[in-house]
């Protein structure tokens, strides 16, 4: 699958997509481009992306769990 679907599936940017494959974080192999004879695009692994999708770290406090302990 291209980053953009990979994207999608994760719930983040396609261009996120291609800062995690750079870091390693993901998992993709590039072939060649059909539009940029001289270039390539990444092929991600569905797997790969339902991996760090499951995996992926939640941001902020918790939906309906207190802040502070209750006195």
């Amino acid at each position: 699958m291209t980053p953009r679907q990979a994207a999608q599936i994760i719930g983040c940017s396609p261009q996120q997509v291609r800062t995690l494959i750079r870091a390693g974080v993901l998992k993709a192999r590039p072939i060649p481009s059909a539009n940029n004879p001289a270039g390539y695009e990444w092929q991600v692994p569905r797997s790969e992306a339902l991996r760090y999708a499951g995996a992926k770290p939640k941001r902020g406090w918790p939906r309906g769990k207190p802040r502070k302990p209750q006195a």
